[in-house]
């Protein structure tokens, strides 16, 4: 489901990469992270317990090591909540900030970026060089041994530092980011740097705003029951098997939350998504007439020509085109200079597509 779901995702945005905004990019980074974790966080465990490859346990114990599995399924877990805390932080720039909108730009995500991964990559590769370990938890699930904090000062170390900066600290981000956008938004509608939104922008605004809170409230409720039993285990005490194991499938089950969220409350995505359907492309380009009331009523309609009077006017040179002087209802005399250049449909024009995607 999660590697699904971040495909659709990841090929709508491949479609539209003619017309993406800076923070399209950051879509695409945690797309990309989920549907990693997807690949990496389970298929171990699929090759272990089915013995997929019949070579008698060759590729688990030779090279794709429990360390291996452990670092990957870290790498692309806070790859995905670090690109979440960094979306958050670029919403409450353009909903509390408008006049500091214009930093968000192509330089500003790719540094954004390339922040995201260093990152991760530092936390993920410390139980590799001595700082931390990972350990088997059973099922071909790998992750860090947070209850080695009770023996050795070093490793308690790593998980109270990974704890504080890779969850507690992104998670008081995202709260505070998303409660003054929406304190924000009950104060003033003025959440752009060009002045007072239409009611289109205000709509676009509140649902990208909408789906975001989702998607940090699905992350928190995710994978705050797997940090709390990680504390508990570190702290020394007891966690039960089965309990343990739930804890870390809620968790990596929300590498496939996202694209539901914006199927289900993202309506510029469903419309993307008929958009790229072969079957959904036809009948799309309909108009809509609007319905006024309280109409006036219509001017009288001038009289036909009649035979009259008409008092003569000084000559004045025309063109042949002029119609002066032609009886009533006379077209106009053919101009070889006139071309008719055959124009196509707005639908069918690459701007067109792309206002509408």
């Amino acid at each position: 489901m999660s590697w699904f779901g971040n495909s659709i995702v990841i090929f709508i945005l491949y479609k539209q990469r003619a017309c993406l905004q800076p923070t399209d990019y950051l879509t695409f980074n945690l797309a990309v992270s989920d549907a990693s974790i997807s690949v990496f966080g389970y298929s171990r465990g699929i090759i272990e317990i089915f013995n997929v490859f019949r070579d008698g346990g060759f590729l688990i114990t030779s090279i794709w090591t429990c360390q291996v599995d452990g670092f990957l399924t870290l790498l692309f877990g806070l790859a995905s909540i670090n690109t979440l805390t960094v979306i958050s932080v670029t919403r409450y720039i353009k909903g509390c900030h408008p006049n500091r909108a214009h930093c968000i730009s192509n330089h500003t995500i790719s540094v954004s970026l390339i922040l995201i991964w260093v990152g991760a990559l530092f936390w993920s590769s410390a139980p590799l060089l001595g700082w931390g370990s990972y350990t088997d938890r059973g099922y071909g699930t790998c992750e860090v041994d947070w209850a080695k904090a009770n023996f050795s000062t070093i490793y308690k170390s790593y998980i109270v530092s990974i704890l504080i900066f890779c969850f507690f600290v992104p998670v008081l981000v995202m709260i505070f980011s998303y409660v003054s956008i929406i304190n924000t938004v009950k104060s003033s509608h003025a959440l752009s740097a060009e002045g007072e939104l239409t009611d289109r922008q205000r709509r676009m605004e509140r649902d990208v705003t909408r789906v975001s809170i989702v998607i940090c409230t699905a992350f928190i409720v995710a994978w705050s029951p797997y940090a709390a039993v990680s504390m508990w285990s570190a702290w020394g005490y007891y966690v039960p098997n089965m309990t343990s194991i739930f804890t870390r499938l809620f968790a990596k089950s929300a590498s496939f939350y996202n694209p539901l969220i914006y199927f289900g409350m993202s309506s510029k995505f469903r419309k993307d998504i008929g958009v790229l359907l072969p079957c959904a492309r036809e009948g799309k380009d309909t108009v809509r007439l609007k319905r006024f009331k309280d109409l006036k009523p219509k001017a009288e309609m001038p009289q036909p020509c009649k035979a009259a009077k008409y008092v003569e006017q000084p000559k004045q040179a025309t063109s042949p085109d002029s119609g002066v002087g032609s009886p009533c209802n006379t077209p106009p005399p053919d101009n070889k200079e006139v071309f008719f250049i055959p124009v196509p449909l707005p639908s069918e024009g690459p701007e067109f597509e792309c206002d509408r995607l």
